[in-house]
C-alpha cells in the first residue's frame, strides 16, 4: 500500500509562470501514455504521446509560493528533472527520470528517490493551465 505524503501535496496549487518553448500535438484523449527513446535511426529521438508542452500549454519552468519552489523540465530527450525546495527549511530534492504514466488527458511523470524510499509523481492536465500536482508516495516494502 502506498502512503501519500501531505508535505509535497501543497505543490498542487502553485500558480504557473510558463515559458512556451515549443508546440506539439496531443493524441486522442484518455489513451495510456507511451514514452520511449527511439534510437533506431542513430539519433536519440523521444517518442512521447504525453509531452510536457502541447500547443500553448507548457509545464516547463519554475513555480513557487511562500512554502515551495518547484522546477520541472526536460534535460534532454527522455530525461526529465524534478527539483523541489522547501522555502521554510531549505530542504531539497533533485531527481531525474523518464517514467511517463497516466493518460493523454492526465499525464504523470514519476521520479524515484531510492535513498529516501519515495516516489514523486508530477501530474497535470492540458485543460488546466493554472495548476499541476506534486505527490510523494512511500515505496511499498511488501511488493
Amino acid at each position: 500500500m502506498k502512503l501519500r505524503l501531505i508535505a509535497l501535496a501543497t505543490v498542487c496549487t502553485l500558480p504557473l509562470s510558463l515559458s512556451l518553448s515549443f508546440a506539439a500535438e496531443a493524441d486522442e484523449p484518455n489513451q495510456p501514455c507511451q514514452a520511449y527513446l527511439d534510437t533506431s535511426n542513430g539519433t536519440d529521438a523521444e517518442e512521447n504521446n504525453c509531452p510536457i508542452t502541447v500547443g500553448k500549454f507548457s509545464i516547463r519552468g519554475t513555480f513557487s509560493n511562500s512554502n515551495w519552489q518547484a522546477s520541472f523540465w526536460a534535460w534532454e530527450p527522455a530525461s526529465y528533472i524534478l527539483y523541489v525546495k522547501n522555502q521554510q527549511d531549505g530542504n531539497t530534492i533533485n531527481l531525474t527520470g523518464f517514467n511517463v504514466i497516466g493518460t493523454t488527458s492526465r499525464p504523470q511523470y514519476q521520479f524515484t528517490d531510492s535513498d529516501r524510499g519515495l516516489t514523486y509523481v508530477v501530474t497535470f492536465r492540458y485543460s488546466d493551465t493554472k495548476s499541476w500536482g506534486g505527490d510523494a508516495y512511500a515505496d511499498d516494502k511488501d511488493d
